[in-house]
């Protein structure tokens, strides 16, 4: 018996050598691998260590050889490449929900996936956005509730003139249909049991948030049709609109309107159509670009445009 678990530990530290000391460019000879088991108190005969390695293979990691000078054993595709590392590490690195002690328990976890030569390369000068308060606990129970189908229950909070957060109301009841993701932060998809209606709440102004044993209520709703279009977030209110704009909003407009939208140059311009929310956010981005953008469609939204730039008095009424 003693024998077997002597094997089984030398395979498991061969496994660990090679995922945290070889890559393409650091291949181990056996030689090497011989005196890394033997630093860690598991010498081995090279036989054994050949049959590992092909055992090794056949379970799925992917064990390669390259011969000559300066060849050796490493650890070929691995469960993460390079580049998804580094997507992972700006992503927490950046995320704001994040106490420092969790982001960098969490960094250190994701640089034990490769080796330890690549590790440096995943050293990202991230900026940080201003850290808000730890959303962890709320954003976890609204999970727990669109997993279990059951409604939430929370405290509205809001901020006072001292900026101290205080209750705003009593005991509010919702069914959580999805988070977004917004520039603003998280907003919560969520039917409204006493307005019975559809509505976007702030996880970061509710408190007290408890799961309750009441079944999720309202229609089916895709978060993602709140989030697809600038300028709002009701997706009953989206319109497909005609804009000429100037060649000099190209890059903002792309980036505001995203890749869905479409243009064709026309004149010294361009004629965009894009599907927005033709709501006070729309018009106060076009208000903003006066003399650079035209609505010319549909009609009736081209004629409150007219409207607006003819009487501007007339444009908190629109």
């Amino acid at each position: 018996m003693g024998k077997h678990t002597d094997q089984r530990d030398r395979t498991l530290l061969l496994t660990t050598i090679l995922q945290e000391e070889t890559d393409a460019k650091h291949p181990l000879s056996l030689t090497q691998l011989r005196e890394r088991l033997a630093e860690r108190g598991a010498a081995a005969e090279r036989k054994s260590i050949y049959r590992d390695l092909a055992a090794l293979r056949r379970h799925g990691l992917d064990v390669v050889f390259r011969p000559g000078a300066g060849g050796g054993w490493y650890l070929g595709q691995r469960t993460f490449a390079l580049g998804e590392l580094r997507a992972m590490v700006d992503a927490i690195t950046v995320y704001p929900h994040f106490s420092q002690v969790q982001r960098e328990a969490l960094l250190d976890k994701v640089k034990g996936l490769t080796s330890i030569h690549q590790r440096p390369r995943l050293q990202r000068p991230v900026a940080l956005p201003r850290q808000e308060e730890d959303l962890q606990p709320v954003l976890d129970r609204i999970h727990t509730a669109c997993q279990e189908g059951k409604a939430l229950s929370f405290l509205p909070y809001r901020y006072n003139r001292r900026l101290e957060k205080v209750p705003d109301g009593e005991r509010q009841f919702v069914s959580p249909k999805g988070l977004l993701w917004t520039d603003q932060g998280y907003r919560l998809l969520g039917w409204d049991h006493r307005r019975q209606t559809l509505r976007l709440l702030r996880p970061d102004r509710m408190g007290e948030v408890l799961v309750t044993g009441l079944p999720a209520q309202g229609p089916v709703a895709d978060p993602a049709l709140w989030a697809a279009t600038p300028f709002g977030l009701d997706p009953d209110r989206r319109e497909r609109v005609q804009l000429l704009c100037q060649e000099d909003l190209a890059e903002e407009v792309a980036d505001r309107f995203g890749p869905e939208a479409q243009a064709e140059p026309q004149g010294g311009g361009f004629l965009l159509s894009a599907d927005v929310v033709v709501g006070p956010e729309f018009w106060d981005w076009v208000d903003a670009h006066s003399g650079q953008v035209e609505v010319v469609g549909p009609a009736w939204a081209a004629r409150q445009w007219r409207a607006r730039c003819c009487f501007p008095s007339r444009r908190a009424a629109v």
